[in-house]
C-alpha cells in the first residue's frame, strides 16, 4: 500500500489504536485487581488506569487530526509516547506480553506516520482560540479536582470508612465538588471536615463558573439565531426598502436622512458592538455577513429599491458588490447599487458592478478645494 494514501487514514488509525489501548487498559485493571499482592500501586495505575485515559484521548483526537490541526499533531505524538511508557510499566506483569507487543508496534507505526506527514498539520486548532475566561475556568476546575483527590488520599484515615484507593478518592471528590453528598463517606475529624468544606467551596466556584463560561457563548449563539429568525419574519412584509451592507460612521447622517423621510432601512452587519449600537438608535439590524447571498435574500433583496454598500473595507465591499450584482442579473432585478469607496485607487474596480460610486477621498478633496477657494474670496 502506498504510504501517501495512509495520510488520509491517519485519523481513523489513531481512533482504532485508541480503542485497542483503551481495551488493554481495562483488561490490565481487571487483572491488576486480582494481582494486587504482586504488583505495586504505580504499576496498577501507570499500566492500567493511564492506558484507559490515553485510549479515550486517542479516540477523541481523530477529529483534530482530520482537520490537520497542528496542536492535535503535537498531542497525538505526546499520547503515543505516554502509551509506550505505559506498556513498558506493565510489561511482564499482567501476562499480556503478546498484546503489549502488538500495541507497541502499532504505536511505533502511528508515530512514524505522524512524523512522516508532520508538514501536513499546519492549521490552527479551535482550542487555540479558547478565550482567557475558558482557560481560567479549565485551570480552576483541574486544580480543584487535583486538590480534592490528593487531599482525600492524604487524609484517608480521617474518613469513615477510610479512603485509601484512587477511585474512592475520585468518587468522594466529585460528590463534594458537585455538592451531591451521598453520605456514604463521612469526615470524622476537624481537619477532614474543614478540608471537605474547602472542596465544596471550590466546587461551587469552579464547576458553576466553568458551566457559565462554556455554556454562555453557546446560549448566546442560539439566542442570536432565534433573534435572526424573528427578524427575518419581520422583513417578509418589506418592499421598496433600502438595504445597507456594512456600516461606517461616514454614512450615519445619510441613514438619519433616510429615516426622516420614512424610508424603511435594513442594515446588514456582522460586528456585535456595531449591531447593538445601531439597534439602540432605532434601526432594523440583521447580524450576518453582507456578502452572504442567503442573508441578503432574508432581508428582502428581491423587493429592495436601493442597496448601499458602505463598510470601511474596500475588499469586503467588492465581495458584496459581486454577490449583489450576480443576484441582480440572475433574478433580472432593477434596484440601484451604490458603493462608498474608501480609497480612490479602488474606485475603478467597482465600475462594472455598481450604478453609483461615491469616492470618499475625492469628495473630501473637492470639499477642501471649495473651502479654500471660499477663504481666498473672503481674503480678497
Amino acid at each position: 500500500m502506498d504510504l501517501k494514501k495512509l495520510h488520509n487514514a491517519v485519523p481513523f488509525l489513531m481512533s482504532i489504536l485508541g480503542i485497542y489501548v483503551l481495551s488493554l487498559g481495562i483488561i490490565s485493571l481487571i487483572l491488576g485487581r486480582q494481582l494486587l499482592e504482586s504488583i505495586s500501586f504505580f504499576q496498577l495505575h501507570g499500566g492500567g488506569t493511564a492506558s484507559v485515559f490515553i485510549g479515550l484521548f486517542m479516540v477523541m483526537l481523530g477529529g483534530g487530526l482530520k482537520a490537520r490541526a497542528r496542536v492535535s499533531w503535537y498531542f497525538a505524538v505526546f499520547l503515543i509516547l505516554l502509551s509506550l511508557f505505559s506498556i513498558f510499566i506493565r510489561f511482564k506483569r499482567f501476562s499480556l506480553i503478546y498484546f503489549d507487543i502488538t500495541a507497541a508496534s502499532a504505536n511505533i507505526l502511528m508515530l512514524f506516520l505522524l512524523l512522516k506527514y508532520r508538514k501536513e498539520y499546519i492549521f490552527p486548532s479551535r482550542m487555540t482560540y479558547l478565550p482567557v475566561e475558558g482557560k481560567i475556568a479549565l485551570a480552576a476546575l483541574s486544580t480543584a479536582v487535583i486538590y480534592g483527590v490528593a487531599g482525600t488520599l492524604l487524609l484517608g484515615n480521617q474518613f469513615n470508612p477510610p479512603v485509601h484507593d484512587f477511585y474512592t478518592a475520585v468518587y468522594y471528590t466529585f460528590m463534594v465538588l458537585t455538592t451531591l453528598g451521598m453520605g456514604d463517606i463521612l469526615p470524622v475529624t476537624t481537619t477532614s471536615r474543614l478540608f471537605t468544606v474547602s472542596v465544596a467551596l471550590l466546587g461551587i466556584a469552579s464547576v458553576v463558573g466553568s458551566i457559565t463560561t462554556f455554556l454562555g457563548p453557546l446560549l448566546q449563539q442560539r439566542m442570536t439565531k432565534v433573534v435572526n429568525v424573528m427578524e427575518t419574519m419581520e422583513f417578509t412584509g418589506f418592499g421598496d426598502h433600502s438595504i445597507v451592507c456594512g456600516y461606517t460612521p461616514l454614512c450615519s447622517e445619510f441613514l438619519k436622512s433616510l429615516r426622516s423621510r420614512n424610508i424603511p432601512v435594513v442594515i446588514v452587519v456582522r460586528d456585535l458592538e456595531v449591531a447593538t449600537a445601531l439597534k439602540n438608535e432605532g434601526y432594523i439590524v440583521y447580524r450576518e455577513f453582507a456578502d452572504n447571498i442567503e442573508a441578503l435574500r432574508k432581508v428582502g433583496l428581491k423587493k429592495a429599491k436601493d442597496v448601499y454598500i458602505c463598510s470601511p473595507d474596500d475588499s469586503y465591499n467588492l465581495l458584496i458588490a459581486l454577490t449583489v450584482q450576480k443576484f441582480k442579473k440572475q433574478e433580472n432585478l432593477n434596484f440601484k447599487v451604490t458603493v462608498i469607496v474608501n480609497s480612490s485607487r479602488n474606485a475603478d474596480k467597482f465600475e462594472d458592478f455598481c450604478d453609483e460610486i461615491i469616492d470618499v477621498s475625492h469628495v473630501l478633496n473637492d470639499y477642501m478645494s471649495k473651502s479654500k477657494r471660499e477663504l481666498s474670496h473672503i481674503d480678497e
